[in-house]
Parts: structure tokens; C-alpha cells; sequence
């Protein structure tokens, strides 16, 4: 028993170590393009990141975490992952196809600027890329190496800064667009480094080798109906936060008819209070991706409480971080704000929303254990319902209570969705493991 929970604990160890590594590297990348790039640069690259969002949203469709899903809770991983194979090589010729049809269109008429062009061309390489190294992540996730899939990270930054300081220092003269271009272009070499890294992995340690010989023999309808049973509902969730993003600006303008505060509002929570309290999530999102295929195979193979150990060690580790975040942005609200951005800018709404948010730390966790459920529909649901009760918010309640609606708009829907996940997945976990 104390073998298995400090295994359990050593891994979760590791997988921090890990992620604070590449989150560290992730913020050099940051620093360096802030200093780097010239403000019509950052300009254009900042105008086409949610456009690279969305595209990537979309390409992977879901499939990656539907692959671990799938390989932990069965015997033979050829069937899932020819599937996935398959399954993501038509999306991406369709995703494709139709981004560069629709490229000027977005960039003219939706975004007015032409000179986004070449940007978002360079987006195009990076959607086969993206689902290659999602493919393989979700593998080694499904085969329980999740040490491995995290390290991944730390080669994606390591090559996508290596390609920043050799493209910047060889040509140290260059249009704001050209600029822009290989910022875009870096995210497509950094993909090339992660799934270079996990490649070789798999190659060389036989327990994760391809079963390349049982592909097309083990490939069969059920397969799809697996895959697709998971990955569509997460995809949907995925949208869902995405179009929400989108439309929330627009209703908040609306709403009132001297728009320049709850602007003032938005450009402060969004740009400095809500990346300090989403900021533990680089370490939950990392757990929460190794539980949903650990906790499945555990639960598969007839080893419960060993899953339930698992789910427990993860969800008090991210809950203590949550809180521990918590509680330096609430006592040292101002130094956090000055030490990342050098003013103290919405200084009064990062206070505010400082213990809410500790709970949000909570939820990929709910999420993760949700889908190994088989509740990916149901996520979706508390995610939507979230997500409605936001908007309606932000509303009905922006003419009455103009900027202060934002935050509570951010706050109950925030609450809402975690503590939606956290009833369903206390129903479901503390049921007969025959019914789980």
C-alpha cells in the first residue's frame, strides 16, 4: 500500500517537476517575442492567435484524449489507433481545405487587415502537425507513460526557441508581417520537436512500440463509434468556451451606450487578473490529462481502489495548489501584478476574484474523470449551462450593473460549471464499482 502510494506520488512529482519546466520555458517564449517583436508585429500576431485557437480546436477534434481514453481501458491499442489515424487524416484534409479558402475572407472582411495573409498561411503546416503530436501524446497517455507525454513539452519550447533566436539574430531587419510570420511559424517547429521527441520514444522502448503489423486487421466499426463517442462531446465543450469568448465582447458594447469603461473592464481582466488566476492550470490541465487514462485503466482492470487512490492524490494536490494561488493573489495582490506587469491594473478585481478561483483549479480534474466515465455528454451540459449563464449575465445585468457584471459573470460561471462536475462525478464515483 505504501509502495503504491508513493509510486503514485513520485510520478505526480514528476509530472509538476515537468510541467513548471515547460511552463517556464513557455514564459521565456513570451518575454522574448514581447521584446523581440515590434508593436505592429505583436499587433498582427496577437490578431491571428485566436484564429490559430479555433483551427486548432478543430483539427484534433477531440481525438487525442478519446485515444487515451480508449488505449487504457483496452487490451489491443491497434484498432484505437488506427482509428484515430484515420479518423484525423479526413478532418484535417477538410479543415485544410477549407482554411485556405477561406483565408482572404477572414482576413479582409472579418479582421479588415490583408496584411494578415501571410500569417495565417503559415498556419497551415501547423494542422497536420498539431494532430501528429496530439496522436502521439494521447498514445504514450493511453500506455501510461505520462512522464514521457509531459517531457514533450519541454522539447516543443526548447525548439521553438532555438528557431526564434536563429531566424531573429540571422536577420535582425525585417517587416512587422515577416516578423509576425515567424512567430506563427515557431509554433509549427515546436510541434515538429514535441512529436520528434515522443516519435523515438515510442521507437526505442518496446512496451510503447507501434503495433504497426495489427493495424489493419484489428480496425472495425466499433472502433469509430468509441472514438467518436468521446471526442465530439470534448470537441463541442471546446467550442462552446470558444464561442462564448467570442460573443461576450460584442453583447457587453451592446449593452450600454458609453462602452469605454466596461471596455477599460474587459482589457484588465482578460490582458492581467484572469492569466494570474487561471495560472495553476499549466499544472491541473497536466494531471488531469494523466488521470482520465490512468483512472480508466485501473478501473478497466479490475484495480478500483488503486483508481480511486489515483483520482484522490491528484484532486487534493490541485486543490492545495489552487488555494496556495489563492491566497498570494489575495495578500499580494499588488506585487503579483507588478512583478509579471510592471502596473498594478485591475489590482481591486484580482482581490476580488482570488478565493472563487481556487476552484477552478479544480475543474479539469472533474472534467477528466467525467470522460473516463463515459459522461463526455454530460460534461459538455455543465460546460454549456456555464456558459449560457455567463452570457445572460453579462446582458441583462451590464446595463444595470455596468462593469461590475463582467466579474460576476466570470465568477458564477466558473462556479457553476466545477460544482456541476463535481455532483455528477460524486455520484459516479462513489456508486458500485460494477455500475462504474
Amino acid at each position: 500500500m505504501v509502495i503504491l502510494k508513493n509510486k503514485i506520488i513520485q510520478s505526480t512529482i514528476l509530472l509538476i517537476i515537468f510541467s513548471v519546466i515547460a511552463k517556464a520555458l513557455s514564459f521565456f517564449v513570451r518575454i522574448y517575442l514581447a521584446r523581440t517583436l515590434s508593436a505592429d508585429a505583436m499587433n498582427i500576431y496577437s490578431l491571428a492567435s485566436p484564429t490559430l485557437v479555433f483551427i486548432i480546436t478543430i483539427a484534433q477534434m477531440g481525438i487525442p484524449a478519446a485515444l487515451s481514453k480508449v488505449i487504457a481501458q483496452s487490451k489491443s491499442s491497434a484498432s484505437a489507433l488506427l482509428t484515430s489515424i484515420i479518423l484525423s487524416l479526413v478532418n484535417n484534409i477538410i479543415v485544410i481545405t477549407l482554411f485556405m479558402l477561406l483565408i482572404p475572407f477572414l482576413a479582409q472582411i472579418i479582421l479588415k487587415d490583408a496584411q494578415i495573409i501571410p500569417v495565417m498561411k503559415a498556419m497551415l503546416p501547423m494542422i497536420p502537425m498539431v494532430t501528429l503530436s496530439g496522436l502521439l501524446k494521447g498514445y504514450l497517455q493511453g500506455k501510461q507513460e505520462h512522464v514521457s507525454a509531459c517531457a514533450s513539452q519541454m522539447f516543443e519550447e526548447i525548439f521553438r526557441i532555438i528557431y526564434l533566436l536563429i531566424s531573429f539574430t540571422n536577420a535582425p531587419v525585417m517587416t512587422p508581417v515577416r516578423m509576425a510570420e515567424i512567430a506563427m511559424l515557431s509554433v509549427f517547429v515546436g510541434e515538429c520537436g514535441s512529436s520528434l521527441y515522443m516519435f523515438i520514444f515510442c521507437m526505442i522502448k518496446r512496451t510503447a512500440a507501434f503495433p504497426v503489423n495489427e493495424l489493419i486487421l484489428k480496425l472495425n466499426r466499433a472502433s469509430f463509434d468509441e472514438i467518436l463517442r468521446v471526442s465530439i462531446p470534448m470537441t463541442s465543450s471546446r467550442l462552446i468556451g470558444s464561442l462564448t469568448f467570442f460573443l461576450e465582447p460584442m453583447l457587453m458594447v451592446l449593452s450600454v451606450s458609453n462602452a469605454s469603461s466596461i471596455v477599460a473592464t474587459y482589457g484588465q481582466l482578460n490582458g492581467y487578473v484572469l492569466p494570474i488566476l487561471t495560472m495553476p492550470s499549466f499544472i491541473t490541465v497536466t494531471l488531469a490529462n494523466t488521470l482520465l487514462p490512468s483512472f480508466t485503466y485501473e478501473t478497466s482492470h479490475g484495480n478500483r481502489k488503486r483508481g480511486m487512490k489515483i483520482f484522490n492524490v491528484i484532486f487534493w494536490i490541485c486543490l492545495l495548489i489552487g488555494f496556495s494561488c489563492s491566497a498570494i493573489s489575495f495578500f499580494f495582490t499588488d506585487q503579483c501584478l507588478n512583478l509579471f506587469y510592471h502596473n498594478t491594473l485591475g489590482s481591486a478585481y484580482l482581490k476580488s476574484l482570488a478565493w472563487p478561483f481556487a476552484f477552478y483549479a479544480l475543474q479539469p480534474v472533474l472534467s477528466s474523470m467525467l470522460h473516463a466515465f463515459g459522461q463526455s455528454k454530460k460534461a459538455m451540459i455543465d460546460t454549456l449551462s456555464g456558459s449560457v449563464i455567463r452570457l445572460l449575465i453579462i446582458t441583462f445585468l451590464t446595463p444595470v450593473l455596468n462593469e461590475a457584471a463582467l466579474p460576476l459573470a466570470l465568477t458564477a460561471s466558473m462556479l457553476i460549471t466545477t460544482f456541476m462536475h463535481a455532483i455528477r462525478v460524486s455520484f459516479y464515483l462513489w456508486k458500485e464499482p460494477s455500475s462504474a
